[in-house]
């Protein structure tokens, strides 16, 4: 799901793949890393924004909050 959306938000950012695991306490849903040049952060998408029909714009959304967050970090690249 993640890769189908990332490109579109921005082809710079990169999930890391040792840092997604679904959870379910205390919530259920899916804690990821995403890196933007040498700035990351691990972040949680719930269940059932995941199980929705509109799941790609809500991970869109999702992504492009993190985005804005990521630049806001001093980058050394």
């Amino acid at each position: 799901m993640f890769r189908e959306v990332l490109p579109r938000v921005d082809p710079r950012l990169v999930l890391d793949q040792g840092d997604v695991h679904y959870v379910t306490e205390p919530y259920a849903g899916v804690e990821y890393g995403l890196r933007l040049g040498s700035s990351g952060a691990l972040l949680f998408m719930p269940e059932g924004d995941l199980a929705a029909p509109d799941w790609q714009d809500r991970l869109r959304a999702r992504l492009e909050a993190a985005k804005r967050y990521l630049e806001g970090f001093p980058r050394r690249d």
